[in-house]
């Protein structure tokens, strides 16, 4: 296998024939959204595409920034066929491939790589050139929610607020005016575009006049909670939310992702629904 860097018309034609990956991030509607440039990584074998690892691009001087996008949960690999089913041959191809990605990062100089991986990505073997964190997610599977009694008491405490589904625009002015202090303003740059991408997003309210927000992007096997804001003195509003979020994933048969997060705060919030930890992990490299 052998990696390269394209973009263009190339890349273009190059996508349409990788099918194999996790919506909304398959289309190239999403990435044309991104207000940011980006382009893609091409892995080969035997001279045919065979992966793409899309990164958004940012300059500084001589400097090349290639990065995940906050709007997307980790690394997004688009695939010619799926992934092999056995856990030797996954990982023997995994180990392959990630070796190519390493060793395309030797061979250029002046750039920054980073991003989260996806669980099935996370082959350490294959990552030693890589700085690798610990990282992860909260993940509810379908049939395993078995909310607490404690959990129940808070969602009671505000059932009988009226939940609305909202227009993204709506949803975005009232969330960029209540979000909280520790939300990156680049996530909030990058949502506005994206949310016009109607059918990707789940976008509820609570409350007439609105107490909370919360923002769910929706993908063929998983639901991500992405974003939220709430008034104050809303009370139990989000968990509201996150609570009726995880009911409609779950009778869509798609497992319930947090977005787990390592500050404590947020990671206590996200523990009271239960779940399992997925391990994922991020990797970053630095080439001179």
């Amino acid at each position: 296998m052998k990696a390269r860097w394209i973009e263009g018309a190339e890349l273009a034609e190059i996508w349409e024939k990788l099918p194999y990956s996790e919506a909304p991030f398959d289309t190239w509607e999403w990435w044309e959204r991104l207000p940011m440039k980006w382009s893609a990584i091409c892995i080969e074998e035997s001279g045919a595409p065979i992966c793409l690892i899309p990164f958004a691009v940012r300059r500084l001087g001589l400097i090349r920034l290639y990065r995940q996008p906050l709007s997307v949960p980790w690394i997004p690999f688009r695939l010619a066929a799926p992934l092999p089913e056995t856990r030797a041959a996954k990982y023997s191809w995994l180990r392959r491939l990630l070796s190519s990605l390493v060793e395309w990062t030797r061979q250029e100089h002046l750039v920054y790589i980073a991003g989260a991986l996806g669980p099935e990505w996370c082959y350490l073997p294959a990552l030693t050139s890589f700085r690798v964190k610990g990282h992860g997610s909260f993940v509810l599977r379908v049939g395993e929610f078995s909310p607490s009694k404690e959990l129940l008491r808070k969602v009671r405490q505000v059932e009988k607020v009226p939940l609305q589904t909202l227009l993204p625009e709506e949803a975005y002015e009232w969330w960029l005016a209540h979000r909280p202090p520790g939300v990156s303003t680049k996530l909030a740059a990058q949502l506005r575009p994206l949310l016009s991408l109607y059918e990707a997003w789940h976008i509820v309210g609570l409350g007439t006049p609105l107490q909370a927000v919360a923002f769910f992007l929706k993908g063929r096997n998983r639901v991500w909670y992405m974003t939220s804001a709430h008034a104050e003195g809303a009370g139990q509003s989000v968990t509201r939310l996150l609570y009726e979020a995880i009911l409609l994933a779950h009778s869509q048969g798609k497992d319930f992702d947090f977005q787990g997060s390592t500050l404590p705060g947020v990671e206590r919030f996200f523990r009271q629904f239960g779940g399992e930890w997925e391990v994922r992990y991020f990797i970053s490299a630095w080439r001179f």
